[in-house]
Parts: structure tokens; C-alpha cells; sequence
């Protein structure tokens, strides 16, 4: 063997690094790491988000965490990506493997970690996918999510040797633990839409364990969707749900996004409830074994919710949109219980003060048990949904400036805590830039229909300079809000 050989059998080549990618600003977000997969987001990137989120624990001599992940097809690939990087990092992982997002909540504050991630797309759409972060109990976001960033830029990361320890007893805590604490009529009829999306081993488990008559659609969980869109809170992705409520005789539906952290909830006539209404009735419920107590609400949701809280005895806080900015809240304020307009409830009333529908969904069944009509014909004014206005990811934030700075020359009644959420004699009405999407998030309340069509005319006056066709797309969202999605489904009625 010759000299050169001899030299490169005891100096192998060093391995290739891997490619520098510049990660697109547009996925840092708010409150997580959202992108398209393949356009915005890649599987490879989930090594370098590892090795950051690694780099933050070591630097706070933080070293165990805990990771899932939905059921979305790029899901596995990212969290084996992550799992790399972590461990390169010297963190210590449970992998929970695949699960919905509140197992992982559920899992860091059970087993008092240093915090965890959950690779999930949430309610979008399949080809999105992304990571929500916990450091310790709290939820990690704004600054924190840019400074990660920062770090993924740099590549300046901890160096170590971690290792993987696989959980397998949790899911059952977790299940046993859910229904602890509750008593449910055993007459009640419920309908459980997985949209086949990770809540689906969670639900199934549990429905076996309670009182009452349960059936489980689109139970198989696929991370192409085939019969609805993640998103429960657009009520045409809950048709099928209502009308299965609706010719059944059910006395309640529940439909999850596709990690299981939003809740929809379609009541004993096919209606399909904002979830401020149903925060409304979590509310009275709380508030009469909690006089005086704080509920939280974001900007989103509308005036009847403050004043139902107030007219029973609570006090009513409007916080941001997100998760993150309401756990936040929460743990400062000392609140108890906490809605999003988009589905999130909280609960740290009996249970860990994260957003889990399912938990929420037995809160529901518990007060449906002692009134079986608690979710019908609830009060309600002319509102809209919540409507997207499609916009560019820096073009939204100027607009909202723009137009804050617009409001308050003309003396208009205006809350900036969250876009601008504008109060007149005939209603109000909210704008903010969405922290999920590319889009402005618009909402509507007026006190009569004629006042409806006053203040979106309004509205549109106000946006005209910056969206020149704003009174269509507001027109065109309210249409589309009525029309039925197309999707596969199985035998409509069962029963």
C-alpha cells in the first residue's frame, strides 16, 4: 500500500457540512415556525432548528425536552431532522412520536421539563407544516423566535452528545388524567370529527372510558385530508358535521384542527357556534363556582361575550391574538379561563392552563350534561366571521400602521393593542395582521343588518387607499363563508 493511501486510511476526508440555506424571514413568526413545505420550509431545515432550540437550553443549563409530532406528511422527516439536531446539541429528547399538541403541553408540565416542541401545520392547510416551542412552562415567541432566528443565521451553535429516550406510558396518564375529574349524563348523544387529524388515538380512547352514545368520523388520521380542511372554525369545513348532528338527533358536535388544539363546536341544531359563544356558556358555567373571576378574550371577540362575563359577576380581559400572548396573560393576571375567537380555550380551572379541545370539549359536555340546551339558541348580533384578506407579509404591517395612525387623527374610539379594534354607536369592528397567514384578519359586529352594511361601506372607505378593491373581497368572504367545501365522505347517517 502506498504512502497516500496509507495517509487517507488514517485521515479519512472529514464529512461534508451541510449546505448554509438563508431561512426566509417570513417563516419566523410570531409565535412559532410556519412555513410551505418545499417553497418556504424544508425537512433538512428541522436539523438546524434543533441544533438553535438546543443551543437556547444549553445556554440556560437547560437540557430536557420533549418532541411530537401531527400527522402531516413532511411531519416524520422534520421531527427526525430536529431529533438530530437536538441531540448534536447535547438535549436530552422524550420522543413522543406522533400525537396532538396538548400531549406535548400535557407532557412538560407532568414531567416538569425544560420545555418541548410540537412539529405541526396546525388548521392549515396540507402543505404547510411548522414548530411550536415551550421553555419550561411558558410559551416561547416574539423576540424569542427572532433571536433563534439570529442564531440559525450565525450557526453558532452548542456542541454536544444527547440522546433520545422514548416515552410510551404518557398517552395513558394523560387519558386516565382528562376525565378524572368529571361526571357526564349518560343519555348524551355526541359526534367527535377527527378530520383526520392527530387527536384521533386521544379521542378514540377516551370515548370508550365515558358515559353517553359516541360516534367518530373521519377517524383515520391522514395528513392529506381527504375529507375536510384542518381548520374546524371555517363553518363550511363543518357541513358534513352539522348536518350528521342535525339528521342523527345529537345533542352535540366536536371538530378538532389537525393537532388538536382548536375546537368547533356544532350544537343540537347543525348550528355552528363562534367560539366566543361557547366561551360565553364555559364562562357562566365558571363563573358561578369562581364569583368575580377574570376570563380573557381576544380583540376578536365580540362585545356580548365582555358584557355576558360582566353581567355575571366576572371581569372581562382583552388580550392579543395567539396562544402564546394569552397563556402569557394568563400567568400574569392570574386568570383562570381563556378563549381565542379561532378556537383556543383555556382552562387552568381544574386542569394545566394550556389550550387543549379536548379538554375543552368535555368542559362542554359537562355543562351539557346538567342542561342539555346550553349551547342553543344563544344570543348573537349581526357579525361576521372572521374574514382573510389576502396580503403581503410587510404590506399587512404598514397598513396597519397606516391606517392606526389615520383613526386617531379623526378622534375615533380605538383599541391598539392588536391591529385596531374600532368602537362606534352601531357596532364595531377589528383589523390585525394575521400571525399565521399572509393575509389582514377583518371582523364585524353591528347592531342591526342596516348598520351592517353601514360600517363595511365605512370600512371600506378607510381601506380603499391601501386595497383598492376591499368592499369586494369583503363581500366575496361573507359569500364564500356560506358555501359548502367539497370533500370526500363516507356514509352520511349511520344511524
Amino acid at each position: 500500500m502506498s504512502f497516500e493511501k496509507i495517509k487517507d486510511f488514517f485521515s479519512p476526508e472529514e464529512p461534508e457540512e451541510r449546505p448554509r440555506r438563508s431561512f426566509p424571514a417570513e417563516i419566523f413568526r410570531e409565535y412559532d415556525i410556519r412555513g410551505i413545505v418545499g417553497t418556504t420550509l424544508f425537512e433538512e431545515d428541522g436539523y438546524d432548528i434543533g441544533r438553535a432550540f438546543g443551543t437556547v437550553l444549553a445556554k440556560n443549563n437547560l437540557k430536557k425536552i420533549c418532541v411530537g409530532h401531527d400527522c402531516r406528511v413532511s411531519s416524520d422527516d422534520l421531527s427526525k431532522n430536529l431529533l438530530n439536531g437536538l441531540l448534536d446539541s447535547g438535549t436530552e429528547v422524550i420522543s413522543l412520536g406522533l400525537c396532538h399538541t396538548p400531549l406535548v403541553y400535557y407532557a412538560v408540565n407532568k414531567l416538569k421539563l425544560d420545555g418541548g416542541i410540537m412539529i405541526t401545520g396546525s388548521h392549515n392547510p396540507p402543505e404547510y407544516n411548522g414548530f411550536k416551542f415551550m421553555l419550561g412552562l411558558d410559551p416561547f415567541y416574539g423576540e424569542s423566535i427572532k433571536n433563534l432566528a439570529k442564531l440559525i443565521a450565525k450557526k453558532s451553535y452548542a456542541d454536544g452528545v444527547g440522546r433520545e429516550i422514548v416515552m410510551n406510558n404518557i398517552f395513558l396518564t394523560y387519558v386516565n388524567e382528562i376525565i378524572s375529574d368529571f361526571n357526564f349524563s349518560d343519555d348524551l348523544k355526541v359526534a367527535w370529527d377527527i378530520g383526520n387529524g392527530a387527536t384521533s388515538n386521544a379521542v378514540k380512547a377516551i370515548t370508550t372510558l365515558i358515559p353517553g352514545k359516541h360516534h367518530v368520523l373521519f377517524e383515520e388520521m391522514d395528513g392529506t385530508f381527504p375529507n375536510r380542511p384542518p381548520d374546524p372554525t371555517v363553518a363550511r369545513n363543518v357541513k358534513y358535521l352539522s348536518k350528521f348532528v342535525t339528521y342523527n338527533g345529537f345533542d352535540i358536535g366536536f371538530a378538532f384542527d389537525s393537532d388538536g388544539d382548536r375546537l368547533c363546536v356544532v350544537n343540537n341544531k347543525g348550528e355552528v357556534l363562534y367560539s366566543d359563544q361557547v366561551l360565553m356558556v364555559l364562562a357562566k358555567d365558571f363563573l358561578k363556582k369562581n364569583p368575580g373571576a377574570q376570563v380573557i378574550a381576544d380583540v376578536k371577540s365580540c362585545d356580548r361575550l365582555f358584557d355576558t362575563i360582566r353581567q355575571c359577576g366576572g371581569i372581562g380581559l382583552m388580550e392579543r391574538v395567539g396562544h402564546s400572548f394569552i397563556k402569557s396573560r394568563m400567568k400574569s393576571s392570574g386568570a383562570l379561563l381563556a378563549g381565542e375567537l379561532s378556537g383556543h380555550f383555556f382552562f387552568k380551572d381544574r386542569w394545566y392552563g394550556f389550550d387543549d379541545a379536548i379538554y375543552a370539549a368535555l368542559r362542554c359536555l359537562e355543562v351539557l350534561s346538567i342542561d342539555k340546551n346550553a349551547f342553543t339558541d344563544l344570543p348573537y348580533g349581526y357579525i361576521t366571521p372572521e374574514i382573510r384578506i389576502t396580503c403581503g407579509e410587510d404590506d399587512k404591517f404598514e397598513i396597519i400602521k397606516s391606517l392606526k395612525k389615520d383613526l386617531k387623527e379623526k378622534n375615533m374610539s380605538v383599541v391598539d393593542i392588536d391591529g385596531v379594534r374600532v368602537s362606534t354607536d352601531i357596532g364595531w369592528w377589528v383589523l390585525r395582521a394575521s400571525n399565521t397567514q399572509n393575509a389582514l384578519s377583518l371582523r364585524i359586529e353591528a347592531y342591526s343588518e342596516r348598520a351592517m352594511y353601514k360600517l363595511k361601506h365605512e370600512i371600506s372607505d378607510y381601506l380603499c387607499e391601501y386595497i383598492p378593491n376591499i368592499l369586494d373581497c369583503l363581500n366575496e368572504s361573507m359569500e364564500n363563508e356560506s358555501q359548502e367545501e367539497t370533500v370526500v365522505q363516507p356514509n352520511l347517517f349511520p344511524f
